[in-house]
C-alpha cells in the first residue's frame, strides 16, 4: 500500500516536496563549518523547571544545521511566496549576517521580520511541540509579514560559538488552561531564538499573551513596527552566555501550567 501523500502545512494542499528551513542562499554568505549537528529538547540551562516538561532528547544529525529539508510543504509554496520572502531580505540580512553598516527603515525591517518570521515556523515543525496556529502561517502567506501579535527582536551576536545557537525553539503552555487541555499539543506560546553570523533574533508569538520586552537586556525591535528607521552601528550586541539566558528567560519567568 502506498504511503499517502502529506498536506502543506501552510496551505493545506495535498501533494509536499522537500523545503530548505533556511534560505539556500545562506550557503553563500555563511562557510558550512560542521559536517554534523546537535538537535536537544527538554534542557533548560539557566534554570531548574518546577514541573515536569518534555522529556530530554539529543539527536546528533549528518550534515550541517542549515541542510535541513522536510517534507512538509508543496512546491507551489516552495517556489512562490517564500521564496519571494527569502529573495526580499536577501540585502538587509547579508548585511546584519556580516556585522557590515547599514541603516534600514521600515520597509526593510518587515522583509527582515517575514523572512525570521517563516523560518520560524519551519523550525517549529522540527519539533513535536506545536504553539503556532495555523492562522498565523496563513496571514505570513496572505500578507507578506508576521502577524500583528508577533514580536520581533534582532541583536548583534558578538560570541565565538554560533553553531551552538542555530535554533533554540520552546514551546511552551502559560496561563490559565483547563486540565483536559495540558500536553505538547495543546502549547499556546513559543519563544525562538537564532544565530546566523553576526546576527541574533529573537521571535515571540502567543495565542494567550502579549509579551513588552524584558529587563536585563537590550534589544532592538523590528516586529511590531515602530516607525524609526534603525542604524546597525549602534544596534545592542549579546555574547554566548546571554543568548541562553535570553532564549529561557520567557520559561524561567513564567508561571507554568500545573499538571
Amino acid at each position: 500500500m502506498s504511503k499517502p501523500a502529506g498536506r502543506c502545512v501552510f496551505c493545506g494542499k495535498v501533494g509536499v516536496t522537500k523545503g530548505h528551513v533556511w534560505p539556500d542562499w545562506l550557503n553563500s554568505i555563511l562557510p558550512r563549518t560542521s559536517t554534523h549537528h546537535d538537535q536537544t529538547t527538554g534542557v533548560f540551562t539557566t534554570f531548574t523547571p518546577e514541573v515536569p516538561g518534555p522529556p530530554r532528547t539529543e539527536i546528533t544529525r549528518q550534515g550541517h544545521a542549515r541542510s535541513r529539508k522536510p517534507r512538509n510543504t508543496c512546491a507551489g509554496c516552495n517556489s512562490g511566496w517564500m521564496s519571494r520572502i527569502e529573495d526580499e531580505a536577501i540585502a538587509v540580512t547579508s548585511a546584519l549576517i556580516k556585522d557590515q553598516e547599514i541603516r534600514f527603515d521600515e520597509n526593510e525591517q518587515r522583509r527582515l521580520a517575514a523572512l525570521l518570521c517563516l523560518i520560524t515556523m519551519r523550525l517549529e515543525f522540527l519539533s513535536h511541540m506545536r504553539a503556532i496556529p495555523l492562522e498565523d502561517r496563513l496571514h505570513l502567506k496572505q500578507y507578506g509579514e508576521p502577524p500583528k501579535l508577533w514580536t520581533i527582536w534582532i541583536t548583534k551576536y558578538l560570541g565565538e560559538k554560533a553553531d551552538d545557537h542555530w535554533s533554540r525553539f520552546c514551546a511552551m503552555q502559560v496561563g490559565s488552561t483547563p486540565p483536559d487541555k495540558v500536553g505538547a499539543v495543546h502549547c499556546n506560546t513559543q519563544v525562538t531564538t537564532m544565530v546566523i553570523g553576526k546576527l541574533c533574533a529573537h521571535l515571540f508569538s502567543s495565542t494567550v499573551s502579549p509579551i513588552i520586552g524584558y529587563e536585563g537586556i537590550r534589544l532592538a525591535r523590528i516586529w511590531p513596527l515602530t516607525g524609526l528607521g534603525i542604524d546597525s552601528r549602534f544596534i545592542p550586541g549579546i555574547d554566548d552566555k546571554a543568548v541562553v539566558w535570553l532564549h529561557e528567560a520567557l520559561a524561567r519567568e513564567s508561571k507554568p501550567v500545573p499538571r
